[in-house]
C-alpha cells in the first residue's frame, strides 16, 4: 500500500495526532526519485501529493522538482532537492529536524505581513524594458506554450514585429506536430484536458485573426470541436476537466478559457461555439459563484472546498467582458465589474501593488497562509482591469492596474518568460484603446453579424459602446450622418468619427482606416 494520500484537511490532521512532519510533492503519482526510500517515509512522514489542477494554490508554494518538508502542523521547513544524494539518511535528518513544530498561532500572521512587506514595487515597465522582453522572445527555440504564442501574437500584431511573425509560426507549428490525428485532440500537455484545448483554440482562432492562414483556422475549429464533443457535459452546461472521466469535475478556470475560446469560434460561425458559451458563463455565475467566498474552484470532486483563487476570478472577469464585447449584455459587463472589485477587496497587496493568489482561511496550515504573488496570473487579472477601466470609465481602475503593474513586474524578475504576459499588459495600455460605437440593438441578427465581423479580426485593444438609436438622451453628433441603423462607427482618440460601416462586408475598410489613424 502506498505511503502517498492526497493533499487535505484529513493528511493534516493525521500529521498533527502522529506528530509527523509532512512530505509534500506534486503530481498524479509520487516522484520517481523517492521509490526507493518508500519505507522511510512511511515510518517517518505522512506523504502528501498535490494535483496542481485540484490544488493550484498549493503546488505554488511547494515547487517542481523538488519535495517540500513541513512540520506536523504544516509550517515550511526545509526543501528535498531530486534527486538527492544519500536519500534514507537525508529524509532520516529532516524529520528529526522537522518534527519540532513552530507554534501555529502567532508568527504566523507576523511572518504573513513581513514576507508581503519585503517586496518593494520597482519601476513602471517603460516601452525600453517592453521591448526588451519582446525581443529576448523573438529569439527563444520554437516551444509548443501558450504563454509565449500569446506574447508573440501581440509582437507581431499590436508591435509589427516581423521576427515575431516568424517565431509565433514556428511555434504554432510546433503545437500541430502534438495533434493527435486518431483521437482527434493535443496529446498530452502541461494543464487538463479542458485548459490546454481552451488556450489553443483561443491562440489558433486569433493567430487566424491575425494572418489569414488557413492552418491555424482548420486546428483551431478542431479544438473548438474537442470542447463541444468530448469535454461539453449537457447534463452541468459545463465542460470537463477531462474526457469521460468517472466523475464530472467542472472547473472555474476551465469553463472561462473554454467560454472564451466559443466566444472567439462564434465570431468565425462555428456551429453550437455562442450557445455553448453561454452556457459555461451561466454555470460559473449561478453554480460556482458566491459573494462572500468567491468562485469555488470546481463543482465535482475535490475542488468543491476551494474557493477564492485568483486564477479562477481572473480567467471569470476576462471571459465575462469578452461575452459583453460579443453580445451587448449588461449584465455580463456588470458581473465582470463584481469579480474585479471581489479581487481588490480579497487580494489585493496593499504595500507593494499586485493580487496574492487565494484567499487566506483562518483554518488555513502555516504553508497556504504564506503569501504568494504569481506574475502570470496578475497579468490576467490586470488585463481584466485595463478592459474595465475603458468598459466602465472607471480612474481608480487605471491608477491600480499602473501600480499593479510595477508590484507583479518586480516580483516577475528579469526573466522574458516570466514577465512576457506583464509586457503584453503593459504595451496593450500604453498603446491606448481602439474604440468603436455600435449604433443598434444587440441581438437582432444585422448587429450581430457586424460585431461578428469585427471580431474576425486581431483587436486586443478593441473598446466597444452599445448606443441605442432611439436613445433620445444620448447625443451622438455622428448618428445623424448615417442612413440607416445598425451602423458601426471607428472613433479616434478625441471620439471624432474615422470610418464607420454598415454591412458586414465593409467592416475590413472601417478596422484599417482605425489602424491608420492610430499609428
Amino acid at each position: 500500500m502506498s505511503p502517498w494520500s492526497a493533499w487535505s484537511p484529513e493528511a493534516f490532521a493525521r500529521a498533527k495526532a502522529q506528530g509527523k512532519p509532512i512530505l509534500a510533492a506534486i503530481g498524479s503519482a509520487p516522484p520517481e526519485e523517492l521509490a526507493s526510500a518508500a519505507g522511510a517515509i512511511e515510518s517517518r512522514f505522512v506523504a502528501v501529493l498535490v494535483d496542481a489542477e485540484v490544488r493550484p494554490d498549493a503546488a505554488a508554494r511547494i515547487g517542481r522538482g523538488h519535495a517540500l518538508i513541513l512540520d506536523p502542523y504544516g509550517a515550511r521547513r526545509a526543501v528535498l532537492p531530486l534527486p538527492s544524494p544519500a536519500l534514507e539518511s537525508a529524509l532520516v535528518r529532516l524529520a528529526l529536524e522537522a518534527a519540532a513544530p513552530l507554534r501555529p498561532e502567532g508568527p504566523v500572521g507576523a511572518a504573513w505581513a513581513a514576507a508581503a512587506r519585503a517586496r518593494a514595487a520597482g519601476p513602471a515597465p517603460d516601452e525600453a524594458s517592453v521591448s526588451s522582453v519582446f525581443a529576448a522572445l523573438n529569439d527563444r527555440p520554437a516551444a509548443a506554450d501558450a504563454g509565449l504564442v500569446e506574447a508573440l501574437l501581440h509582437s507581431a500584431g499590436e508591435r509589427g514585429e516581423e521576427a515575431a511573425q516568424a517565431a509565433l509560426s514556428r511555434a504554432l507549428e510546433c503545437q500541430l506536430a502534438r495533434w493527435d490525428p486518431a483521437r482527434k485532440a493535443f496529446s498530452a500537455g502541461e494543464g487538463s484536458s479542458l485548459s490546454r484545448h481552451a488556450r489553443w483554440a483561443h491562440l489558433l482562432w486569433d493567430a487566424h485573426a491575425l494572418t489569414g492562414d488557413a492552418r491555424w483556422q482548420e486546428a483551431a475549429a478542431a479544438a473548438s470541436d474537442y470542447l463541444l464533443g468530448s469535454l461539453y457535459d449537457s447534463s452541468a452546461g459545463a465542460f470537463r476537466r477531462e474526457p469521460a472521466s468517472k466523475d464530472a469535475v467542472c472547473p472555474a478556470d476551465g469553463n472561462a478559457q473554454a467560454a472564451m475560446a466559443l466566444l472567439r469560434a462564434r465570431a468565425f460561425g462555428h456551429p453550437g461555439a455562442g450557445e455553448a458559451a453561454q452556457k459555461a458563463l451561466s454555470f460559473l455565475q449561478t453554480r460556482l459563484y458566491d459573494p462572500l467566498l468567491g468562485l469555488m474552484h470546481a463543482r465535482g470532486g475535490e475542488g468543491e472546498g476551494v474557493c477564492g483563487l485568483l486564477g479562477d476570478a481572473a480567467w471569470t472577469t476576462l471571459a465575462f467582458t469578452d461575452s459583453f464585447i460579443a453580445t451587448g449584455l449588461k449584465t455580463h459587463r456588470e458581473f465582470a465589474d463584481a469579480m474585479l472589485r471581489f479581487l481588490f477587496q480579497e487580494l489585493w497587496e496593499r504595500e507593494a501593488g499586485g493580487f496574492l493568489d487565494r484567499v487566506t482561511r483562518a483554518d488555513d496550515p502555516p504553508i497556504l497562509r504564506e503569501p504568494h504573488l504569481d506574475p502570470a496570473l496578475n497579468a490576467l487579472a490586470l488585463e481584466a482591469c485595463r478592459r474595465l477601466h475603458h468598459l466602465k470609465g472607471n480612474h481608480n481602475y487605471r491608477r491600480w492596474l499602473e501600480w499593479g503593474l510595477r508590484g507583479a513586474w518586480a516580483a516577475a524578475g528579469g526573466e522574458a518568460r516570466a514577465v512576457a504576459p506583464l509586457a503584453r499588459v503593459a504595451d496593450l495600455h500604453a498603446r491606448g484603446r481602439m474604440d468603436f460605437e455600435l449604433v443598434g440593438r444587440p441581438g437582432e441578427a444585422k448587429a450581430d453579424a457586424l460585431i461578428a465581423a469585427m471580431q474576425r479580426h486581431y483587436l486586443p485593444r478593441m473598446v466597444i459602446s452599445f448606443v441605442d438609436p432611439d436613445d433620445q438622451d444620448y447625443i451622438m453628433a455622428h448618428r445623424l450622418e448615417a442612413e440607416a441603423y445598425p451602423r458601426l462607427f471607428a472613433c479616434g482618440a478625441d471620439l471624432r468619427r474615422v470610418a464607420d460601416a454598415g454591412r458586414p462586408s465593409e467592416v475590413s475598410a472601417l478596422v484599417a482606416a482605425l489602424k491608420r489613424e492610430a499609428r
